[in-house]
Protein backbone atom coordinates (compact mmCIF):
# COMPACT_ATOMS: atom_id res chain seq x y z
CA UNK A 1 0.00 0.00 0.00
CA UNK A 2 1.38 3.67 -1.14
CA UNK A 3 2.12 5.63 2.15
CA UNK A 4 2.37 8.78 -0.20
CA UNK A 5 -0.43 11.06 -1.87
CA UNK A 6 -0.67 9.46 -5.27
CA UNK A 7 -1.45 13.42 -6.59
CA UNK A 8 1.57 14.71 -4.63
CA UNK A 9 3.76 12.14 -6.10
CA UNK A 10 2.36 12.44 -9.51
CA UNK A 11 3.13 16.43 -8.87
CA UNK A 12 6.97 15.45 -7.71
CA UNK A 13 7.28 12.99 -10.64
CA UNK A 14 6.07 14.93 -13.36
CA UNK A 15 8.67 18.01 -12.71
CA UNK A 16 11.45 15.59 -12.17
CA UNK A 17 10.06 14.18 -15.86
CA UNK A 18 10.45 17.95 -17.45
CA UNK A 19 13.74 18.59 -15.89
CA UNK A 20 15.47 15.92 -17.01
CA UNK A 21 13.45 16.11 -20.62
CA UNK A 22 15.68 19.92 -20.28
CA UNK A 23 19.06 18.02 -18.84
CA UNK A 24 18.69 16.14 -22.01
CA UNK A 25 18.43 18.49 -24.05
CA UNK A 26 21.45 20.78 -23.00
CA UNK A 27 23.28 17.73 -23.15
CA UNK A 28 22.37 16.97 -26.83
CA UNK A 29 22.97 20.84 -27.03
CA UNK A 30 26.55 20.60 -25.68
CA UNK A 31 27.93 17.45 -27.25
CA UNK A 32 26.57 18.99 -30.73
CA UNK A 33 28.79 22.06 -30.36
CA UNK A 34 31.73 20.06 -28.81
CA UNK A 35 31.57 17.91 -32.36
CA UNK A 36 31.33 21.06 -34.59
CA UNK A 37 34.06 23.44 -32.41
CA UNK A 38 36.01 20.12 -32.91
CA UNK A 39 35.50 19.98 -36.29
CA UNK A 40 36.25 23.70 -37.47
CA UNK A 41 39.36 22.93 -35.17
CA UNK A 42 38.40 25.19 -32.22
CA UNK A 43 40.48 24.91 -29.14
CA UNK A 44 38.55 26.80 -26.55
CA UNK A 45 36.10 24.06 -25.28
CA UNK A 46 35.42 25.34 -21.87
CA UNK A 47 31.99 26.56 -22.13
CA UNK A 48 30.97 23.65 -24.29
CA UNK A 49 32.48 20.85 -21.66
CA UNK A 50 30.30 23.10 -18.69
CA UNK A 51 27.43 23.27 -20.82
CA UNK A 52 27.84 18.77 -21.28
CA UNK A 53 28.43 18.85 -17.47
CA UNK A 54 25.28 20.54 -16.16
CA UNK A 55 23.13 18.98 -18.73
CA UNK A 56 24.18 15.54 -17.41
CA UNK A 57 24.09 16.24 -13.61
CA UNK A 58 20.23 17.70 -14.28
CA UNK A 59 19.25 14.78 -16.15
CA UNK A 60 20.86 12.19 -13.66
CA UNK A 61 18.86 14.19 -10.48
CA UNK A 62 15.77 14.44 -12.37
CA UNK A 63 15.73 10.83 -12.93
CA UNK A 64 16.82 9.49 -9.71
CA UNK A 65 14.58 11.73 -7.81
CA UNK A 66 11.21 10.79 -10.07
CA UNK A 67 12.66 6.85 -9.54
CA UNK A 68 12.99 7.01 -6.14
CA UNK A 69 9.51 8.93 -5.89
CA UNK A 70 7.78 6.36 -8.05
CA UNK A 71 9.29 3.68 -6.11
CA UNK A 72 8.87 4.74 -2.73
CA UNK A 73 12.72 3.98 -2.29
CA UNK A 74 13.76 5.27 1.17
CA UNK A 75 17.19 5.52 0.58
CA UNK A 76 17.06 7.04 -3.11
CA UNK A 77 15.14 9.67 -1.54
CA UNK A 78 17.40 10.52 0.57
CA UNK A 79 20.11 10.60 -1.86
CA UNK A 80 18.24 12.72 -3.64
CA UNK A 81 17.48 15.25 -0.54
CA UNK A 82 20.78 15.45 0.24
CA UNK A 83 22.52 16.87 -3.11
CA UNK A 84 19.07 18.92 -3.33
CA UNK A 85 20.26 20.67 -0.01
CA UNK A 86 24.38 20.86 -1.50
CA UNK A 87 22.79 22.02 -4.90
CA UNK A 88 20.56 25.06 -3.00
CA UNK A 89 23.65 26.18 -0.89
CA UNK A 90 25.53 26.12 -4.01
CA UNK A 91 23.15 28.07 -6.35
CA UNK A 92 22.55 30.47 -4.08
CA UNK A 93 26.12 31.05 -2.42
CA UNK A 94 27.10 31.71 -6.37
CA UNK A 95 24.37 33.80 -6.48
CA UNK A 96 25.38 36.44 -3.80
CA UNK A 97 29.09 36.01 -4.88
CA UNK A 98 27.33 37.72 -8.65
CA UNK A 99 25.20 40.23 -6.88
CA UNK A 100 28.56 41.79 -5.14
CA UNK A 101 31.02 41.31 -7.79
CA UNK A 102 28.93 42.91 -10.06
CA UNK A 103 30.01 46.05 -9.65
CA UNK A 104 33.68 45.11 -9.48
CA UNK A 105 33.53 43.87 -12.79
CA UNK A 106 31.32 46.84 -14.48
CA UNK A 107 34.07 49.08 -12.76
CA UNK A 108 36.89 47.11 -14.68
CA UNK A 109 35.64 47.04 -17.55
CA UNK A 110 35.38 50.82 -18.07
CA UNK A 111 39.24 51.09 -16.70
CA UNK A 112 39.18 49.71 -20.08
CA UNK A 113 40.78 51.24 -22.93
CA UNK A 114 43.96 51.41 -25.27
CA UNK A 115 42.68 49.06 -27.50
CA UNK A 116 46.06 49.30 -29.60
CA UNK A 117 47.41 47.36 -26.89
CA UNK A 118 44.86 44.90 -26.73
CA UNK A 119 45.24 40.97 -27.91
CA UNK A 120 44.43 39.96 -31.36
CA UNK A 121 41.00 38.13 -29.98
CA UNK A 122 39.53 41.17 -28.44
CA UNK A 123 40.64 43.17 -31.50
CA UNK A 124 38.83 41.21 -33.59
CA UNK A 125 35.42 40.98 -31.28
CA UNK A 126 35.83 44.63 -31.08
CA UNK A 127 35.83 45.31 -35.11
CA UNK A 128 33.05 42.88 -34.83
CA UNK A 129 30.77 44.91 -32.76
CA UNK A 130 31.85 47.92 -34.57
CA UNK A 131 30.96 46.67 -37.46
CA UNK A 132 27.28 45.54 -36.50
CA UNK A 133 26.62 48.01 -33.97
CA UNK A 134 27.93 50.92 -36.00
CA UNK A 135 29.99 52.08 -33.04
CA UNK A 136 33.81 52.98 -32.53
CA UNK A 137 36.23 52.36 -29.72
CA UNK A 138 35.00 52.00 -26.10
CA UNK A 139 34.24 54.97 -24.03
CA UNK A 140 36.50 57.62 -25.98
CA UNK A 141 35.44 56.78 -29.94
CA UNK A 142 38.22 56.54 -31.96
CA UNK A 143 40.82 57.74 -29.59
CA UNK A 144 40.74 54.67 -28.24
CA UNK A 145 42.59 53.01 -31.36
CA UNK A 146 45.60 54.94 -31.09
CA UNK A 147 47.09 55.73 -34.64
CA UNK A 148 45.17 52.69 -35.54
CA UNK A 149 42.06 53.40 -36.07
CA UNK A 150 40.10 50.33 -38.10
CA UNK A 151 38.49 50.22 -41.44
CA UNK A 152 35.69 48.90 -39.17
CA UNK A 153 35.28 52.09 -37.38
CA UNK A 154 34.71 54.25 -41.18
CA UNK A 155 31.63 56.00 -41.76
CA UNK A 156 30.82 56.96 -45.12
CA UNK A 157 27.84 59.99 -44.81
CA UNK A 158 30.38 62.29 -42.63
CA UNK A 159 27.42 64.63 -42.05
CA UNK A 160 25.28 62.24 -40.59
CA UNK A 161 24.90 62.77 -36.70
CA UNK A 162 26.43 59.47 -35.85
CA UNK A 163 29.66 60.26 -38.18
CA UNK A 164 32.31 62.81 -36.99
CA UNK A 165 35.55 63.62 -39.54
CA UNK A 166 38.11 61.70 -38.10
CA UNK A 167 41.34 63.84 -40.15
CA UNK A 168 41.58 67.09 -42.29
CA UNK A 169 40.00 64.89 -45.01
CA UNK A 170 36.31 65.98 -44.45
CA UNK A 171 35.20 62.77 -46.31
CA UNK A 172 37.18 60.78 -43.83
CA UNK A 173 34.81 59.71 -41.03
CA UNK A 174 34.38 57.30 -38.20
CA UNK A 175 31.26 56.52 -35.90
CA UNK A 176 30.96 59.06 -32.91
CA UNK A 177 29.07 56.23 -30.53
CA UNK A 178 31.55 54.29 -29.00
CA UNK A 179 31.01 50.84 -27.94
CA UNK A 180 31.41 50.92 -24.20
CA UNK A 181 28.07 51.56 -23.54
CA UNK A 182 26.62 49.37 -25.84
CA UNK A 183 28.34 46.21 -24.11
CA UNK A 184 27.71 47.57 -20.56
CA UNK A 185 24.14 46.94 -21.78
CA UNK A 186 24.60 43.82 -22.88
CA UNK A 187 27.23 43.01 -19.70
CA UNK A 188 24.38 44.30 -17.58
CA UNK A 189 21.67 41.89 -19.39
CA UNK A 190 24.28 38.84 -18.91
CA UNK A 191 24.50 39.46 -15.12
CA UNK A 192 20.77 39.61 -14.69
CA UNK A 193 19.83 36.49 -16.73
CA UNK A 194 22.56 34.71 -14.90
CA UNK A 195 21.63 35.90 -11.89
CA UNK A 196 18.24 35.04 -12.26
CA UNK A 197 19.01 31.91 -13.17
CA UNK A 198 20.89 31.27 -10.22
CA UNK A 199 17.62 32.02 -7.91
CA UNK A 200 15.33 30.14 -9.50
CA UNK A 201 17.19 26.99 -9.92
CA UNK A 202 18.27 27.17 -6.40
CA UNK A 203 14.06 28.29 -5.23
CA UNK A 204 13.30 25.14 -7.46
CA UNK A 205 15.80 23.10 -5.33
CA UNK A 206 14.84 24.08 -2.30
CA UNK A 207 11.08 23.07 -3.22
CA UNK A 208 12.21 19.74 -4.48
CA UNK A 209 14.40 18.97 -1.27
CA UNK A 210 11.30 19.86 0.84
CA UNK A 211 9.33 17.53 -1.07
CA UNK A 212 11.57 15.13 -0.80
CA UNK A 213 11.54 15.52 2.72
CA UNK A 214 8.10 15.44 3.43
CA UNK A 215 8.18 11.69 0.93
CA UNK A 216 10.64 10.66 3.39
CA UNK A 217 8.73 11.16 6.77
CA UNK A 218 5.41 9.48 4.90
CA UNK A 219 7.69 6.72 3.96
CA UNK A 220 9.38 6.23 7.78
CA UNK A 221 6.59 6.60 9.58
CA UNK A 222 4.50 3.96 11.02
CA UNK A 223 1.76 2.15 9.66
CA UNK A 224 -1.06 2.88 12.19
CA UNK A 225 -3.59 0.17 12.06
CA UNK A 226 -7.52 1.28 12.58
CA UNK A 227 -8.90 0.70 15.99
CA UNK A 228 -11.70 -2.42 16.83
CA UNK A 229 -14.93 -1.29 16.71
CA UNK A 230 -16.92 -2.12 19.47
CA UNK A 231 -21.13 -1.92 18.58
CA UNK A 232 -22.11 -0.53 21.63
CA UNK A 233 -25.90 -0.59 21.06
CA UNK A 234 -25.97 -4.83 21.81
CA UNK A 235 -29.00 -6.12 22.36
CA UNK A 236 -29.34 -9.29 23.99
CA UNK A 237 -31.38 -12.31 21.94
CA UNK A 238 -35.18 -12.59 22.45
CA UNK A 239 -36.49 -14.86 25.45
CA UNK A 240 -38.75 -16.61 22.55
CA UNK A 241 -35.40 -17.25 21.10
CA UNK A 242 -33.40 -18.95 23.57
CA UNK A 243 -35.85 -21.01 25.06
CA UNK A 244 -37.55 -23.53 22.27
CA UNK A 245 -41.21 -23.03 22.76
CA UNK A 246 -43.47 -26.74 24.32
Amino acid sequence: MSKINLCFKRIFVFFNVLFAILGALILSLGLLAHVQLHEAGGNKLTGVIVLVVVGFVIFILSVLGAYGAQKENRNVLIAFFVIMCMGTISLFRMAVQIAISREQVISEFQKLGHLDQADSDIKNTMELLQLNAKCCGLFNGYKDWGNEVPTSCNCEDTKHDRCQVYSSDENQGVFSQPCGPIILGYLNTALNITLGAFIGFGVLSLLAAVMSLVMIIRITAPTVSPPAIFDLNYKPPKYSELVPSA
